[in-house]
C-alpha cells in the first residue's frame, strides 16, 4: 500500500507518467509530425506569389494616397502663388503615377502566373487520373485473355447444343413418325370426302328446284265480287212489301 501511495503521490495528486510512457508518447507525437506532408516546390511558389501580390496591393494603396497628397499640395502652392513648390509637387505626382503603373503591371504578371500555375496543377491532376485509369484498364484486361474468352463462348455453345440434343431425345421417345404421317394423310382424305358430299348435295337440290313445273294462272277468270257492306245488308227498302210465294 505504501508503494502504491508513493507512486501515485496520494489520492489527490495525479499519477506521474513513467519514463517509458513518456518516451512512448514522445515517439507517437514525433511520428505524427513526421507523417505530415511537406509542401512541394509548387506550393512554395504559389505561397510566395500570393504574399507578393498582397504586398503589392498594399504598396499600391500607399502610392495612390501619396499621389492624392502631391496633387493637394500643388493646389495649395498654386493658391499661395508659390509656383516653384507647385511644380515640384506636380513632378512628384508624375513620378508616383509612373510607379503606380509599374505596380499595376507587377500585379498583372503575378496574377497571370498564379492562374498559369493553377491551370498546370489541374492539368497534372487530370493527367495523373488518366494515367491511373489507363493502368487500371490494362490490369483488368490482362486478367481476361481473348483465347480464354473464346474458349468460354465455345463451351457455352457446346452446352446449349448438348441440351438441345437431350431435349430432342426426350421429346421423340416412343413416337413413330411414319404413323403420324399416315394419320395425317387419313385426316386429309376424310376432309376431302366431306367436301365432295357437301358439293353433291348442293347440286342435287339445285336440279330439283329447276325441274319443278308449276301451273300457270288461266286468263279470263271473273274477278271476285265484293262483299256487301255490313250496314247495307241489314237495312231493307222502306215502302216495299215482301213478295208472296
Amino acid at each position: 500500500a505504501g508503494e502504491a501511495r508513493a507512486r501515485g503521490g496520494g489520492r489527490g495528486e495525479p499519477r506521474r507518467a513513467e519514463p517509458e510512457e513518456a518516451s512512448a508518447m514522445g515517439s507517437a507525437f514525433s511520428k505524427k509530425s513526421s507523417t505530415k506532408a511537406k509542401p512541394s516546390e509548387v506550393d512554395k511558389a504559389v505561397l510566395s506569389l500570393k504574399t507578393q501580390r498582397r504586398k503589392l496591393a498594399e504598396y499600391q494603396k500607399q502610392v495612390t494616397s501619396k499621389i492624392a497628397e502631391a496633387l493637394e499640395q500643388a493646389q495649395v502652392h498654386v493658391r499661395q502663388g508659390n509656383k516653384q513648390r507647385a511644380t515640384l509637387a506636380l513632378k512628384q505626382k508624375r513620378i508616383l503615377q509612373t510607379r503606380l503603373g509599374e505596380i499595376d503591371g507587377y500585379l498583372v504578371n503575378v496574377e497571370e502566373t498564379l492562374c498559369n500555375l493553377d491551370a498546370a496543377r489541374q492539368n497534372n491532376k487530370v493527367f495523373e487520373a488518366l494515367r491511373e485509369g489507363g493502368a487500371a484498364l490494362k490490369e483488368v484486361q490482362s486478367r481476361v485473355s481473348v483465347s480464354a474468352l473464346k474458349d468460354l463462348v465455345d463451351d457455352a455453345e457446346g452446352a446449349k447444343e448438348h441440351e438441345r440434343e437431350v431435349n430432342a431425345i426426350l421429346q421423340g421417345d416412343g413416337v413413330d413418325l411414319a404413323e403420324v404421317e399416315g394419320e395425317l394423310e387419313q385426316l386429309e382424305r376424310e376432309c376431302e370426302d366431306e367436301k365432295a358430299l357437301e358439293l353433291g348435295s348442293e347440286a342435287a337440290a339445285t336440279e330439283e328446284e329447276e325441274g319443278l313445273d308449276l301451273p300457270s294462272v288461266p286468263a279470263g277468270l271473273p274477278k271476285p265480287e265484293r262483299e256487301p257492306e255490313r250496314g247495307a245488308a241489314r237495312e231493307e227498302p222502306r215502302g216495299t212489301e215482301p213478295l208472296l210465294a
